[in-house]
């Protein structure tokens, strides 16, 4: 039997569409994790040392990582850190913060935009 694509009906359509959706997400689509998740401790651990390492402390408040910075914005406390917000302003930078993107992996600006914002008291 050959396939013809003119009598492809909309219920068919929607099968495909449904049999798609069904299979498996693989690695590749593994990172459309929830932002909000909280971090075990392991990946607050390497967070951590990503914030101390690149010296954040140096100019942002983060009493968790021992940042006492007063020259950018402190992070205890600021309601208005969203992760899609600090991941925008690591790689990116603004004013005197430079940007970080091609310095950090995504991965690593993604683990320390989720526990800048997790820390944040």
């Amino acid at each position: 039997m050959a396939f013809n694509a003119g009598k492809l009906s909309k219920a068919g359509l929607a099968a495909i569409g449904l049999a798609v959706m069904a299979i498996p997400a693989t690695s590749a689509f593994a990172s459309a994790e929830d932002p909000t998740a909280k971090l075990s401790e392991e990946q607050a651990e390497q967070a951590r040392q990503i914030f101390t390492d690149w010296s954040c402390g140096q100019c942002h408040s983060l009493s968790d990582a021992g940042g006492v910075g007063h020259i950018g914005p402190a992070f205890d406390g600021n309601d208005g850190l969203t992760h899609d917000f600090v991941v925008g302003r690591i790689t990116n930078g603004q004013g005197a913060m430079p940007g970080f993107g091609g310095q950090l992996t995504d991965e690593e600006i993604d683990l320390l935009s989720k526990y800048i914002v997790q820390a944040k008291k």
